[in-house]
């Protein structure tokens, strides 16, 4: 259902309306509400809303009016999907074009992790971010476990958002060296020393999560990196998405 329907756009419709007629075993409620818009309840067997879970509208809202998030179904959903990651400990990649909701989305599930559990860095890249750069804000993060060893505190998982991922200018092999770095890091857990290459540390306890827009910058990332994180497609919000925010 979401690996496949969810990134459509004119045939989900369509596809909502099959899925949910083929669904025998737990039929989904007679309603016209499509197929995204439940969430399977293991405990209870049974598709419930995502609008039940979505939290009360903060009218005491007293920051800045660019930060503020009004909750709906779509941003529910995207941080129940981002709070599984981190428990597997896997990293996730928004893939979608502007002002569908990709940065926003993650930095406001960012704001509400438990720092007691969880720390997190942000960095945007452009045309000129290159890996020592990047090596440079993914060391500072952390700190020394033991002489060979670097990540968060004991007991903490540390998340490195990295926006715009997908903007570094290729070299005259068409490899963007930032991701390179990335997955070198997701493959061997390795980090090594600049001055004396000789000299390498272990990275643990990190996840990446990522955010791009394909009409710019690069078309693609590597497919090396993307295998290891999940990719959801960001979409332009929907009517009733609109609608609950303006009310």
């Amino acid at each position: 259902m979401w690996a496949l329907g969810a990134g459509m756009n004119e045939s989900k419709s369509r596809f909502s309306g099959g899925w949910k007629s083929g669904s025998q075993k737990i039929k989904f409620p007679d309603a016209p509400n499509q197929c995204f818009d439940y969430f399977l309840d293991p405990l209870a067997g049974e598709w419930v809303l995502w609008d039940e879970k979505v939290a009360p509208f903060d009218k005491e809202y007293e920051g800045l009016f660019a930060n503020l998030v009004v909750p709906t179904a779509e941003t529910t959903r995207q941080a129940y999907i981002m709070d599984l990651h981190v428990k597997a400990n896997k990293g996730v990649l928004y893939v979608g074009q502007a002002g569908t909701g990709k940065t926003v989305n993650i930095n406001n599930f960012l704001s509400k992790v438990d720092p007691e559990t969880v720390q997190f860095t942000t960095t945007s890249f452009n045309s000129y971010t290159d890996s020592r750069t990047l090596q440079d804000i993914i060391e500072g993060a952390v700190g020394s476990q033991t002489r060979t060893r670097k990540g968060p505190p004991t007991g903490k998982v540390m998340i490195y958002f990295l926006d715009d991922l997908n903007m570094p200018q290729k070299d005259k092999y068409l490899t963007q060296a930032p991701i390179c770095l990335i997955r070198q890091i997701l493959d061997y857990q390795l980090i090594y020393n600049r001055e004396a290459l000789e000299e390498s540390f272990e990275l643990v306890g990190t996840i990446f999560f990522g955010c791009m827009n394909p009409k710019s910058g690069s078309f693609a990332i590597d497919l090396r990196l993307s295998r290891h994180m999940t990719l959801v497609s960001c979409l332009t919000a929907e009517k009733d998405i609109l609608k609950a925010i303006y009310q």
